[in-house]
């Protein structure tokens, strides 16, 4: 099996939301394991989008990568300890009793057995005290055996899981140097030499576009050149790879994967029981139907097919007997290991993207960044003016009269015009679609001078509506800017004209408009040099104001008629409204005055009887509770008085408030002045 393959980055494609994708390929011989190391916080995103392909009839039994568990966790569950220093014999000593392999030297044959243990033996020699390490042997004959450890022209441990642990003990050990790093193994299998393809998407940085436009070239249209700021944020240098830039926004989010998820399970306690007491045993009741007899069992086996577990249960599933089928469907949801769902495919759509495919391959080295030309085309357009008060009141803005004729889409970007090879300002390019208009402001025209005055009259009525028991008046506001533009320049000069626009208001008056934008409407018109020219627009606002009918005055009315609103029988009709909405009123008002003369009364009959109350029988006090009797009569005769010319007003004032209603329900007019 070759291992440490590794597969050469081949393509990378970046977005501007922020990921790109990546893809390597490399030929693999056999079986093949071939590892890639990303950090951790990629991790999630490569579990995300990972695909591996073998694309030469081998296939990738798995992918690993290194867990999140600390080191010290990692370590302790191998058995063994590297010290720092003398590792071997550090290391040794651990795997007593292992078979191992030595071989003296390098003609010797290898010497099998167990391992015994190292011993530190010191000897005096000539030059003094030499200390030496001895490794002990059982060889499989039952000779001990002793070999001086530095010696060894070599070392096998013959033990396959104890090799499995040194090989996990050393890789995590490696992998833990690189604090941020995280290493996918992928285990390829086949046979012959064959073509392995990884692909994945990581958080990339967003490519940017910078552009140049080049205005005035003796001989050569408008042109733009483009070029793409392109960073390599990898810990590899991209050597030759093949690059592409894409001008979108697809859907991109982050998702943990890479964090081990646990949830929290129910815990179910043991029921626990003290004593049995003898138990009262019930009379039987017979369920026939949810029991299989020893008949139904036997015909339950005979009916298994000799085929594969997944047939069987699905002919079962199918059986007429209906508490059987039903006992197979459990069975089948139960084993997780039969599918009988057939593989779904489904086409993607790609969405409104466009990319910049760079034809020739493209170095850059890890942490560095490059400029990557998308586009030198020449375009349609030539240099205008754009005058926008609220960009600046005073001068208009030299800018570019932009068409995209390139065949690109322009992703957004910074531009710097340059004007017959000198540099004449700096603008911003909104994302162009092929065929898009666009003008590009990069500097003052100081030439141009601008002044406007601004009129605003409030029109008369002109449209009156009589519908749903209002009246309606409608009437207009007219406003009028007029813009004055002095060009002192020796030249004439284009000129667009943005003029702010609401969303009610409409032109009158005006030229039409060359293009209507989200709030202006765009004017074109040329200014001759030394000459100031005058462009006025006007526009209206129509306003409307409504009047409750039944709310209907007689000054009102009389106004109204003098603005001639009516026709003579709308006015006849509108002064029998006013004069029944007066009569009702006026029926209103006596009615108050009643119920306050009313309220008096009581006031005063409340006082007389606790007057008459306090009078006594003597003959001096005759006379004045005779006088109290007859007030409290006459006050009585008042309130029958009041009683009936209240119920007289109530039934006026209903009869008015009714008739009105019926007027206004059925009065419909409308006239324009």
């Amino acid at each position: 099996m070759s291992a440490n393959v590794h597969l050469p980055l081949l393509f990378v494609k970046l977005y501007k939301h922020g990921v790109g994708y990546f893809e390597r390929q490399g030929r693999v011989d056999g079986d093949a394991v071939l590892g890639l190391t990303f950090k951790q916080a990629e991790v999630s995103d490569v579990l995300k989008s990972l695909t591996v392909l073998d694309l030469d009839g081998g296939h990738v039994a798995a992918v690993s990568y290194d867990s999140t568990k600390p080191l010290e966790q990692l370590l302790s569950e191998v058995a063994l300890s590297i010290p720092s220093e003398n590792s071997l014999v550090g290391l040794l000593p651990q795997i007593k009793g292992a078979r191992v392999a030595v071989r003296p030297d390098a003609a010797a044959a290898p010497v099998e057995g167990a391992l015994l243990g190292v011993d530190t033996v010191d000897r005096e020699t000539p030059s003094g005290v030499t200390r030496t390490v001895r490794l002990s042997l059982l060889t499989d004959g039952g000779e001990v055996r002793s070999f001086d450890l530095h010696a060894l022209a070599g070392l096998q441990l013959l033990d396959a899981a104890l090799r499995r642990d040194l090989d996990f003990y050393l890789r995590t050990v490696l992998s833990a140097t690189r604090k941020d790093a995280r290493t996918f193994t992928f285990f390829a299998r086949g046979q012959g030499s064959r073509n392995v393809r990884v692909s994945y998407v990581v958080e990339a940085p967003v490519w940017k576009a910078t552009y140049r436009i080049l205005l005035g070239e003796e001989g050569r249209p408008p042109t733009v050149q483009g070029w793409a700021v392109v960073d390599n944020t990898q810990d590899e240098d991209w050597e030759g790879v093949e690059l592409a830039l894409v001008a979108g926004l697809p859907v991109s989010f982050r998702h943990d994967l890479y964090t081990p998820r646990f949830i929290r399970r129910p815990e179910v306690a043991v029921r626990e029981t003290t004593g049995v007491l003898p138990p009262e045993v019930e009379a039987g009741m017979a369920f026939k139907d949810q029991v299989f007899d020893a008949t139904e069992t036997e015909s339950l086996v005979e009916a298994m097919p000799a085929s594969a577990p997944g047939g069987t249960l699905m002919q079962l599933a199918s059986a007429p007997n209906l508490k059987l089928r039903g006992l197979m469907e459990k069975m089948i949801r139960l084993d997780s290991g039969i599918s009988t769902t057939p593989a779904q495919v489904r086409e993607r759509q790609v969405g409104d993207l466009f990319e910049y495919h760079i034809e020739h391959p493209v170095t850059i080295r890890r942490n560095q960044s490059a400029l990557v030309p998308i586009v030198l085309r020449p375009f349609e357009g030539r240099p205008v003016l754009l005058y926008n008060k609220a960009a600046r009141a005073d001068n208009p803005l030299r800018s570019v009269e932009f068409k995209n004729t390139t065949g690109l889409t322009l992703e957004g970007g910074p531009v710097t015009v340059l004007e017959g090879g000198s540099y004449v300002g700096e603008a911003m390019l909104d994302t162009l679609k092929p065929g898009d208009d666009r003008l590009v402001p990069y500097a003052v025209e100081l030439s141009v001078r601008v002044l406007d005055n601004v009129e605003s009259s409030q029109g008369p009525v002109h449209h009156v509506t009589v519908r749903d028991r209002r009246l309606t008046e409608t009437r207009g506001i007219l406003q009028k800017t007029v813009y004055h533009f002095d060009n002192r320049g020796a030249a004439e000069q284009t000129l667009y004209l943005d003029h702010p626009r609401g969303g009610e208001w409409g032109l009158v008056d005006t030229p039409a408009p060359l293009e209507t934008t989200a709030h202006h409407w765009r004017f074109r018109f040329a200014l001759p040099p030394h000459k100031v020219t005058t462009f006025a627009v006007a526009q209206r606002l129509v306003v409307s104001q409504a009047h409750a009918v039944t709310d209907l005055t007689a000054d009102t009315l009389n106004l109204w008629v003098q603005g001639r609103y009516f026709d003579h029988r709308t006015e006849l009709v509108l002064r029998e409204v006013v004069g029944l909405r007066h009569q009702a009123a006026e029926a209103e008002r006596t009615l108050a005055r009643l119920q306050e003369e009313k309220a008096e009364i009581f006031t005063e009959q409340g006082r007389l009887r606790e007057n008459l109350q306090a009078l006594g029988d003597r003959s001096s006090e005759k006379e004045l509770r005779e006088r109290v009797v007859r007030t409290l009569g006459a006050q009585e005769d008042r309130l029958e008085e009041i009683a009936a010319e209240s119920r007289a007003l109530a039934a006026e004032r209903d009869r008015c408030r009714a008739r009105l209603n019926e007027i206004v329900a059925g009065l419909e007019y409308e006239t324009s002045l």
